[in-house]
């Protein structure tokens, strides 16, 4: 693949065919500009792997993407990760999408800063997020940089949590999406390797699901856990969605948190999410 060339004076990253990526904020995120991701070719999908690595999530205005261009737009980034078809809300769809809709505030399970699947021993890599019907105002996401929520640590906590793993365990998602009660979980680095950039990013969700660090009980766990996950959702890290119509937004799902604001009240919001399969989350070597 050429290299391609930052434009300093516009921040924009111009590359072949019009398409350009153009940096949204200095510690996440890209706008892309000049393709229909329903038309990529094998050389389009290599420039947006490329990118999505660089910035770590990746927006696309005015896609206007359907059910089957979004699964086989998916088919290319990767092996799709189908989540079982319990509850869904809409069987309609292609195996692989996951609906998600306004259940109302009390019942929303995405307020919070999070990775998805981190109950799965395999999380996915990549996570695919097409916008369908949007609230007149409001209904915001925020992405959070967990390679600088690393990286800004001090080296003393570095040493601490580097060869530490914790257990998460989640209820919330198999009752609300797997149809049961069951209590899941699996065991996560505190610190992850990225496996395609080599970089360390912090690997640590929310108290409520990150129960104890191996080796060590809850008691002790605790405050190095509420202490990691306030550090990794500071402002500076992060950048805030407001959705357009057709907008679709690519993460990287294995450095970056996410949070769904639910400001909207009872006002329709549908997305269509797809993930990429993933591998098991390593700590450094």
């Amino acid at each position: 693949m050429k290299s391609i060339v930052v434009n300093k004076r516009s921040h924009s990253i111009p590359a072949f065919g019009g398409l350009s990526v153009t940096p949204l904020t200095g510690s996440i995120g890209a706008r892309i500009d000049g393709i229909k991701l329903k038309d990529t070719t094998a050389h389009d999908v290599e420039v947006i792997r490329a990118a999505l690595l660089k910035h770590c999530m990746l927006v696309f205005p005015e896609q206007f993407m359907g059910p089957q261009d979004h699964v086989a737009f998916s088919e290319k980034m990767g092996d799709l990760y189908i989540f079982p078809r319990v509850d869904f809300g809409d069987l309609s769809l292609p195996s692989g999408i996951l609906k998600l809709i306004n259940d109302g505030k009390d019942k929303v399970i995405t307020e919070n800063w999070h990775f998805d699947g981190m109950y799965l021993e395999a999380p996915p890599s990549i996570c695919i997020l097409a916008a369908q019907e949007l609230p007149s105002i409001g209904g915001d996401t925020m992405w959070n940089n967990q390679y600088l929520a690393y990286e800004t640590l001090s080296d003393g906590m570095k040493r601490l949590i580097r060869n530490l793993r914790y257990r998460y365990v989640s209820s919330r998602i198999q009752k609300r999406y797997e149809g049961n009660n069951e209590q899941i979980g699996a065991w996560q680095p505190a610190v992850r390797k990225h496996p395609e950039t080599g970089r360390h990013a912090l690997y640590v969700g929310s108290p409520e699901t990150c129960r104890h660090f191996d080796g060590m009980t809850e008691a002790e766990s605790r405050p190095i856990i509420q202490y990691l996950y306030a550090h990794a959702q500071r402002p500076d890290f992060g950048y805030r969605h407001i959705w357009h119509g057709g907008d679709v937004v690519i993460w990287d799902n294995r450095c970056t948190m996410h949070y769904a604001v639910h400001d909207y009240g009872v006002e329709p919001r549908v997305m269509h999410r797809m993930a990429i399969k993933g591998d098991v989350a390593r700590g450094p070597d």
